[in-house]
């Protein structure tokens, strides 16, 4: 074996290549590099894409929101008695039974954990929701200077942003009063904190109730439209250089539509039950999944327009 602090000799060392190949260390030396180097221009790419998604209100809220469930999802499941179950097979798989009696004999605090980052997460989304106002406030103002040409749309879009703001309102003052910026004695002569959530709550429902029949309505429009176009006396050529650009827009418009109408169907029963008192049954534990499924197409689509920027 060469002395480390002095090389080999170069003619020793062809004659080594001649018979033996490359050295696998020199060989791998690059290979490992361009590994290197593509693992992070990948991750790069990811957070320069995860600052993008951020830099906008929509995406921060996409993002919170995610947390704010998954880690919910994962809080039940941890604290979930299947669980610990299988912790405990786990462990006797593992013959560590003995080693570790007195600390599996207390309560594992992963559960604990995943509900204080949940916690965190869905105060973060009040904090940011108390100046929901002034884009429901924009909303509102544009539908009134620019309408729909449907008066049914316009009336479904104005009742929108009337249930929008009472939710947001009653939501800010409650959330306030919890935080003693706001005096309580105010919110307890009208039924109390919870009882202005479930008002609050119940203006997001008004939403939601109302959004199923705008889809409605759009989907009669657009089949009203599509029959236009159809009967329409225009030439061969002119159709044909119409029919790409129509079809694309018309996939685009379908899934927008399809995308709404299955978050409104997801959200729906949720904040059914979080407007009564007692609830319509479903249970705790499935909250923050049936939360998820409802945001996590929007959450793809916003993931997906980074990739274009």
């Amino acid at each position: 074996m060469a002395d480390p602090e002095h090389p080999p000799d170069i003619s020793d060392a062809a004659d080594h290549v001649q018979h033996v190949g490359k050295s696998p260390i020199s060989a791998g030396k690059p290979a490992t590099q361009q590994q290197l180097m593509a693992a992070l221009t990948a991750t790069d790419v990811t957070i320069r894409r995860l600052d993008l998604l951020l830099s906008t209100a929509a995406g921060q809220e996409r993002v919170l929101a995610t947390v704010n469930y998954v880690a919910s999802i994962l809080s039940h499941v941890c604290g979930s008695t299947a669980w610990k179950a299988f912790q405990t097979k786990l462990l006797l798989l593992a013959r560590i039974k003995t080693r570790t009696a007195s600390y599996t004999s207390k309560p594992a605090p992963s559960g604990s954990k995943w509900a204080a980052l949940s916690s965190l997460a869905s105060e973060t989304r009040y904090n940011l929701r108390l100046f929901g106002l002034l884009p429901l406030w924009i909303w509102g103002s544009e539908t009134l200077k620019n309408p729909p040409e449907d008066p049914i749309i316009y009336a479904l879009t104005m009742l929108q942003v009337i249930s929008n703001v009472i939710y947001q309102l009653l939501e800010n003052v409650a959330y306030l009063a919890s935080k003693n910026v706001l005096p309580k004695r105010f919110v307890d002569k009208y039924g109390g904190i919870d009882k202005w959530y479930i008002w609050s709550c119940r203006g997001w429902f008004g939403h939601i109730f109302f959004e199923f029949f705008v889809l409605w309505r759009q989907h009669i429009l657009r089949k009203r439209r599509l029959a236009a176009q159809r009967e329409a006396a225009i030439t061969s050529e002119t159709k044909e250089e119409i029919k790409a650009e129509e079809k694309e827009a018309l996939r685009l418009e379908i899934r927008s539509w399809r995308k709404s109408l299955v978050n409104n169907t997801i959200w729906a029963p949720l904040c059914l039950h979080w407007c009564l008192d007692q609830g319509i049954g479903i249970p705790e534990n499935l909250t923050g999944l049936i939360s998820f499924m409802a945001g996590a197409w929007g959450l793809r689509d916003h993931w997906a327009q980074t990739s274009k920027a």
